[in-house]
């Protein structure tokens, strides 16, 4: 294999190319996940958006060892260090938002009163 020309893009579009090579556009959640997985940083993004990562690293795992996501996610969720902590960060930010929630301090209106 020869390689003419690398070129770093979002959306590739040369024509003719045979193979793309794609950036990871995780890496900040990822980074933010593994902070708050040593416990070095709050959770930045909302549990879901963790979710969402952890499902996009399920496809990624999905499609190197040929199963569904859902297998994925299954088989690898205690031994895929960015799938643990993915679950971590999820976790934190739930319990981040439930205390928020609990904490929070609601005025009475005196129209209400």
């Amino acid at each position: 294999m020869t390689v003419d020309e690398i070129s770093t893009v979002d959306v590739p579009a040369q024509k003719g190319a045979t193979a793309v090579l794609l950036k990871n556009g995780a890496t900040p959640i990822r980074k933010n996940a593994a902070e708050v997985a040593a416990g070095t940083a709050e959770p930045l993004y909302k549990a879901a958006e963790y979710g969402d990562a952890m499902m996009a690293r399920a496809g990624e795992i999905a499609v190197e060892k040929g199963c569904t996501p859902g297998q994925a996610l299954l088989d690898h969720s205690g031994t895929d260090s960015v799938l643990i902590e993915l679950a971590c960060a999820e976790r934190s930010a739930e319990i981040a938002f439930r205390k928020v929630r609990t904490d929070a301090v609601y005025d009475s209106s005196p129209q209400w009163s």
